[in-house]
């Protein structure tokens, strides 16, 4: 007894001396950390997390590939526990399917709490493949290439609206329009269309309805920042205070306005049409016990937050890069030209243009590769935790829990496997004779994930940027106002702003002859 009050006493008049000593060791330890201590980076990153929580604040996610040849190194330190690789090929082994890494803790904070105040993991959130499985199974179908042609009829309804007000408020005003912008409520509506058979209502107001454009940017802006720190957001969110503060906010605005949504839906009483909800609900016949109201929420909330920001950025970004690239803009306009001329019946001229059609266009494909390419929506690693036994990457062990990952912005302009000239914008490249080195750079694209936990959004994502793009430029003669108001604004998600642009009525007979 009296040894153990001797040590109180000793603590307690050096707790100070203590501290600083049990911190120093700490940060030791994590430099000096079994296995990846060799592996360059920032001083700083090997020492805590706070490097990287504050590299994220400041949004430089996007430099991680300059950071990669400032050191020099396919793998770079970020973190104690974290590595960012950027080799390529490394995407079969980290992403792949034998055997399925475990996703990183920052998925955490992807979860969410329905309208009760119960917390729901989802299919991009889990972290258990079992689970993830039994959660995609009832909806695959639904997000199938062979479903695709169900939803052209709603893509081309949004659109048709899109053009109306770009005709209306500025083609006939002269008026600058905010593309940027347009384009994003131009992706929700569309997804409110695909997934409730009704437009949101954006387009026609021309605001942000609800600030739920501005909401799932915070949203996004959480997962990439606070996702660093997953325990603080398990307790502030998920347990601990979060338990006080559902019973007082059970759910966030996200939820609460897809809950609505659903509602309204579902008072329509009708079944038969072709929107993802409609199929979402014929899945509970099948599978009654896991599509419950709450997880009905989760799918079509899943659908909202991840299906608008994304389609809006590569929507951005393929209009950007064909207006500052000439010959590109030059390339896909004779495309369209030959697409509508094989159009024989007149009647057909005005309709817009397929999906059948826009797989055609195989300049308008590879343009649509390359930006996907140079701008994936994802702007930061995307964390896994090495499995149990250990890896090799890059001719390096990398013991097992370590977190690693790859970076599209990063892994996207690997020399090795798109040549030289990487980091400049050259669709031919998805063009090339060697059609063996075509499919590998298909293969090895991150732009929508990889392996088992690919986005299963990526076709409809692919649809809506494929028919959109052609006939946005069919219709209108599109002029940037001034290229350098065009910048990016990087986090979980690298939005931009600044596509400023005025609009004329394209002469149509140019197209006919």
């Amino acid at each position: 007894m009296t040894f153990l009050v001797d040590v109180a006493m000793f603590c307690g008049a050096h707790w100070f001396l203590i501290s600083v000593s049990a911190l120093i060791l700490h940060l030791v330890l994590n430099r000096y950390r079994y296995g990846i201590s060799g592996i360059p980076g920032p001083f700083l990153a090997s020492l805590s997390d706070a490097w990287l929580l504050i590299h994220y604040v400041r949004r430089k996610g996007t430099e991680e590939y300059s950071m990669h040849q400032r050191f020099d190194s396919q793998l770079l330190r970020l973190g104690p526990n974290t590595i960012s690789v950027a080799d390529s090929e490394a995407l079969k082994v980290i992403y792949g399917w034998k055997p399925v890494w475990k996703k990183a803790r920052l998925y955490l904070s992807q979860y969410v709490t329905t309208t009760d105040g119960k917390v729901l993991e989802n299919m991009s959130s889990t972290r258990d493949e079992d689970v993830h499985s039994k959660l995609r199974r009832p909806v695959a179908h639904a997000y199938s290439l062979g479903t695709l042609i169900d939803y052209e009829p709603l893509v081309d309804s949004t659109s048709i609206v899109f053009m109306s007000q770009m005709e209306g408020r500025f083609m006939k005003t002269g008026q600058e329009c905010n593309l940027s912008r347009w384009l994003q409520m131009y992706a929700f509506d569309i997804i409110g269309e695909l997934t409730f058979s009704k437009r949101f209502g954006f387009l026609e107001s021309g605001e942000d309805l609800g600030d739920m454009m501005y909401h799932t940017g915070r949203a996004m802006d959480y997962i990439g920042i606070v996702g660093q720190v997953p325990t603080a957001d398990e307790y502030i969110r998920l347990k601990g205070f979060g338990n006080i503060l559902r019973k007082f906010r059970p759910t966030g605005p996200m939820m609460k306005f897809t809950a609505k949504q659903i509602q309204e839906h579902s008072a329509l009483e009708n079944y038969s049409r072709p929107d993802f909800l409609t199929r979402f609900l014929k899945a509970r016949e099948k599978f009654p016990d896991l599509m419950t109201d709450g997880r009905l929420a989760t799918y079509t909330n899943t659908n909202v937050s991840a299906g608008s920001d994304t389609t809006a950025i590569a929507l951005r970004e393929v209009t950007w890069r064909i207006l500052t690239h000439a010959e590109s803009f030059k390339k896909m306009m004779a495309e369209i030209k030959r697409i509508l001329m094989s159009r024989t019946d007149v009647e057909d001229y005005e309709k817009p243009i397929t999906w059948a059609e826009s797989k055609e266009m195989t300049y308008f494909q590879a343009v649509i590769k390359e930006c996907l390419r140079l701008h994936p929506a994802l702007g930061q690693i995307i964390p896994r935790e090495v499995p149990k036994g250990g890896v090799e990457l890059c001719g390096k062990f990398i013991p097992e829990g370590t977190i690693v990952g790859c970076n599209a912005w990063t892994v996207h302009r690997d020399k090795k496997l798109y040549g030289a000239d990487a980091d400049e914008f050259r669709p031919e490249r998805w063009l090339d004779e060697d059609t063996d080195k075509v499919r590998n750079m298909e293969n090895l694209s991150f732009a929508f994930g990889g392996g088992p936990r690919v986005c299963l959004g990526r076709n409809i994502a692919m649809l809506e940027i494929s028919k959109f793009i052609p006939e946005f430029f069919r219709r209108f003669e599109i002029t940037l106002v001034d290229p350098k108001r065009y910048k990016l604004y990087p986090g979980w998600l690298v939005l931009q702003n600044g596509l400023d642009v005025t609009l004329r009525r394209r002469d149509a007979g140019s197209l006919r002859v």
